[in-house]
């Protein structure tokens, strides 16, 4: 093969060639953040250790060459094959659709988070666990009854259709005061019996990466709700907003569990943060029956 032929391979390479780096990258980087966690020097791994942070660092700067490169072709073609399926083109162009479908990904997540810590709690006899597990499932009661509301419009089950919006906000609000109690509890538990969250090895940090994703995409939907007219696309971005909270709580506990020394008051932290998290999510509670009582008393007042 030529010189010439080769490099204009190497920058404009086949797909199957781009999917089968971007598999090797991802698989050179978790080999090279395996290897930080175990104790090489001296031995055959030194040479396992310094190939495979060498082929991640290589692999990982042509993986960003490729992306930056063909990001507008990649695009295109995406956004070619989401127009071509009505679901996919609904879910990218209607920001109450996508509400609606990742609130019904996340009302299973709550769900099955909330049994998670409801059966440890049992099996250990924890009100920690126990408080969690009592927050996670106010939470898919929550989700569930915006949920329902959707599902019982879009079947045409409707006498007033802003009054039950409205209601429905309401009445979220008030399940997010229930819910924040359940919080608090779960939060002096944590605070009296020093608990915490804990993520084995490496873990944390992708857990520290989700809970910061979780929390800046919660904020910015936050704000972008308040421009819809629906009051049920706002009610399931506050709720996301205390999850995404929440989450930002539960990686505090952690980290400080695991990085934390003697000079560090760890339990003043997490006091100062729980009520804070507390505070802001009683805010969003009344936020949401203020705003839903107001359209009520504005929609009777217009159909008297």
């Amino acid at each position: 093969m030529r010189k010439e032929e080769f490099w204009e391979k190497f920058k404009k390479p086949k797909s199957w060639v781009l999917a089968l780096v971007y598999i090797c990258t991802l698989l050179f980087i978790a080999l090279a953040l395996t290897m930080l966690f175990i104790d090489y020097a001296g031995t055959w791994l030194e040479i396992v250790a310094y190939a495979s942070f060498a082929l991640a660092a290589c692999s990982l700067a042509y993986s960003v060459y490729t992306l930056v490169r063909f990001a507008p072709t990649l695009k295109k073609k995406l956004v070619a094959f989401l127009e071509n399926h009505r679901f996919t083109r609904t879910l990218v162009k209607d920001f109450g659709f996508r509400t609606v479908v990742f609130s019904i990904l996340s009302f299973f997540a709550s769900l099955a988070f909330g049994v998670f810590n409801g059966a440890i709690g049992i099996f250990y006899r924890s009100v920690w666990y126990g408080a969690l597990a009592g927050y996670y499932i106010l939470l898919t009661l929550l989700r569930g009854s915006i949920l329902l509301y959707h599902n019982n419009r879009r079947r045409g089950v409707r006498e007033n259709e802003a009054v039950r919006e409205a209601r429905t906000c309401r009445n979220g609000g008030i399940l997010l005061l229930v819910l924040n109690a359940a919080l608090s509890v779960a939060i002096a538990q944590m605070i009296f019996d020093d608990q915490a969250f804990v993520y084995a090895g490496w873990t944390i940090y992708a857990f520290a990466a989700y809970a910061f994703y979780k929390i800046t995409m919660s904020i910015v939907n936050f704000f972008r709700a308040q421009k819809q007219d629906d009051l049920t696309v706002q009610a399931v971005r506050i709720v996301n907003l205390t999850d995404g909270m929440v989450s930002v709580l539960a990686l505090q506990t952690a980290l400080l569990s695991t990085f934390s020394d003697a000079t560090l008051r760890v339990s003043d932290l997490n006091t100062a943060t729980g009520i804070a998290v507390s505070a802001i999510n009683l805010a969003l509670g009344i936020f949401m029956i203020v705003r839903g009582a107001k359209r009520i008393k504005t929609e009777e007042q217009n159909h008297v």
